[in-house]
């Protein structure tokens, strides 16, 4: 009964210190000033904006935190505007015990970078939405250019997001192009010559026909002897020299 009652005051002893202590610091964090803050990059990538870059972006938004007293911080509020940022996918905003505003940011990631012949370049992002280019980083992804507007973002996602599929042909595929009447080519890292794939139906049946017509060419003459490969065609594959 002894130990019993003595396990129950050290029990005691030690829940109301873990009581006074958290008051203690909840009044401590009540009265804190904001001092400084912190950003961490949750993906192993360059970010595509500064700290003084966020900064700006929040003060434009009307968003104060340095100097300001923590307890009137509105985390969600900058969480908010974060998630506005045409380069932020999701932020986490929280403060630790040293008072310090620490933002979790997690990027967008780019999988396209599309140069058209009129207006700004852009990023094509893994959802398949538009976010602007950045003066700090150049994202490793493919590049389409050419007679590409707006209404052919889906068209451009939908393909590139086949071929990243696949070690090879994303390794094999030099650059994305885009005629007049909308058709797909792509270069690749040997050959020099075009692939025509024209529009999204039929992809796999069509990367098929490509691999075959490769493995029976290597064999014969060589497919370095063809400017153009056109897979538009249904069971066809149109070869100009």
């Amino acid at each position: 009964m002894k130990k019993f009652m003595i396990r129950w005051v050290i029990l005691g002893v030690g829940l109301l210190a873990t009581i006074t202590l958290f008051l203690f610091f909840k009044n401590k964090n009540a009265q804190q000033v904001c001092q400084s803050f912190e950003i961490h990059f949750v993906q192993k990538q360059v970010p595509y904006l500064s700290k003084s870059e966020l900064k700006q972006y929040l003060d434009r938004d009307t968003i104060r935190f340095i100097g300001e007293p923590i307890k009137t911080i509105d985390l969600s509020k900058i969480e908010a505007s974060l998630h506005t940022n045409p380069y932020i996918k999701n932020a986490d905003c929280y403060f630790k015990m040293d008072g310090q505003l620490y933002m979790d940011i997690e990027q967008k990631t780019a999988i396209l970078r599309v140069i058209p012949n009129v207006g700004k370049s852009y990023y094509l992002d893994e959802d398949g939405k538009r976010f602007p280019l950045s003066a700090h980083h150049t994202s490793d992804v493919k590049v389409a250019t050419g007679y590409i507007t707006s209404n052919l973002d889906s068209k451009l996602y939908i393909f590139t997001r086949y071929v990243n599929q696949s070690t090879f042909w994303n390794s094999f595929i030099e650059q994305i192009f885009v005629r007049p009447n909308g058709d797909i080519v792509f270069t690749t890292q040997i050959g020099g010559h075009e692939v025509v794939v024209g529009d999204n139906s039929r992809l796999k049946q069509k990367f098929q026909k490509l691999e075959q017509f490769y493995q029976r060419a290597s064999v014969n003459q060589g497919w370095e002897v063809y400017r153009e490969i056109n897979l538009k065609y249904k069971d066809q594959v149109i070869c100009k020299k």
